[in-house]
C-alpha cells in the first residue's frame, strides 16, 4: 500500500511539474500577445512592446533562476531551472549546429514544396508598420516562447523526470509532452493521426 502511495504521490509530483512547464510557456506568450497586439493598435511607430516584455522576460528567467521571494525555495528554483554557464566552445558549436539545421530545413522545405503543392500560409499584411518594429517585435516573438519553453520543459519538467526516471527517457517522455503542447498550434496531433 505504501509503495501505491508512493507511486501515485511521485506521478503527481511529476504530472504536476507538466502543468506548471505548460502554465509558464502559455503565460508568457499570452502576455506577450496582448503586449504586440496593443502597441500595434496605439503606438505602432514606437514598439514599446519589446523592452516591457524583455524585461519581463529577464524577471521570470530570475525568479524561475533562484531569485526574488521566497527565499526558502531560491535554491530548488535555480537547480530546476539548470541554466548552468557553458564554455564559448559549447556556445559556438550551438550556434554552427543551429545555422547548420536551419539550412537543412530550408533545403527540404524547397525539395518538398517542389514535389508537393501546398496553399501558402496567410500571413498578416505587415508593410503598413514601420520596418524597425517589425523587426524587433520579431526578434522578441522570437526568444518569448522559446526561453520561457526550456525554463519549463527542459528545466522544471525534465529535472522532476529525471528524479523518477533514467534522463534518456527523461528526455524522451519531456519531448513527447513538449510536442503534444505544440499540437494546438503546429499540428503536431494531426500529424500523429489525431
Amino acid at each position: 500500500m505504501e509503495e501505491e502511495r508512493s507511486f501515485s504521490t511521485r506521478t503527481l509530483n511529476v504530472a504536476s511539474f507538466g502543468l506548471l512547464a505548460l502554465a509558464i510557456t502559455i503565460l508568457a506568450g499570452g502576455i506577450w500577445s496582448a503586449l504586440l497586439v496593443t502597441n500595434l493598435r496605439s503606438s505602432p511607430a514606437v514598439p514599446w512592446s519589446v523592452p516591457a516584455m524583455a524585461l519581463l522576460l529577464w524577471l521570470a528567467w530570475s525568479y524561475l533562476g533562484g531569485s526574488g521571494w521566497p527565499h526558502s525555495t531560491s535554491e530548488a528554483r535555480r537547480r530546476y531551472l539548470r541554466a548552468n554557464r557553458k564554455s564559448g566552445q559549447t556556445y559556438l558549436w550551438a550556434l554552427v549546429a543551429g545555422v547548420l539545421s536551419v539550412v537543412a530545413l530550408a533545403g527540404t522545405w524547397i525539395v518538398l514544396f517542389r514535389f508537393v503543392k501546398m496553399p501558402p500560409n496567410a500571413l498578416s499584411d505587415v508593410s503598413s508598420y514601420p520596418r524597425i518594429t517589425v523587426a524587433l517585435m520579431i526578434l522578441m516573438g522570437s526568444l518569448v516562447s522559446p526561453l520561457m519553453e526550456e525554463a519549463g520543459f527542459r528545466g522544471y519538467f525534465q529535472v522532476a523526470l529525471e528524479r523518477e526516471v533514467r534522463a534518456p527517457l527523461a528526455v524522451v517522455i519531456s519531448s513527447v509532452v513538449f510536442a503534444f503542447a505544440h499540437g494546438p498550434t503546429q499540428s503536431t496531433s494531426e500529424g500523429a493521426g489525431g
